[in-house]
């Protein structure tokens, strides 16, 4: 998991003017900050499946990858990750390749 630090709350996002990219798996929402690094937020719905167990599995391969690539250390952007019920059907090295082409797509 990320640090507190480096997540995005996501309250404070929504409702706002963003950039954002729409794939198959994943829409991603980003918006400039005026802080030394990056946050990120994971908005996963109880469409992908019923059970919590799973979506915070999801949740933590998304958190885990970004923390390994160091994707927050590049400063000042906001960046919220909707993930769409098609994501249950891929494993976690499917998810990354995924998630990794989407925030290129997004220049994060």
């Amino acid at each position: 998991m990320l640090s507190k630090k480096y997540r995005l709350p996501i309250q404070e996002f929504l409702g706002k003017s963003s950039k954002s990219v729409r794939g198959v798996y994943f829409t991603i929402k980003s918006k400039t900050n005026n802080l030394l690094f990056s946050r990120f937020g994971v908005v996963i719905s109880r469409k992908i499946s019923k059970s919590a167990v799973r979506r915070n599995k999801i949740k933590r391969i998304i958190f885990d990858f970004i923390r390994f690539k160091e994707y927050y250390l590049k400063a000042g952007k906001d960046v919220l990750v909707i993930v769409s019920p098609q994501v249950s059907k891929l494993t976690k090295i499917e998810i990354e390749g995924e998630l990794e082409n989407m925030l290129i797509k997004c220049k994060i």
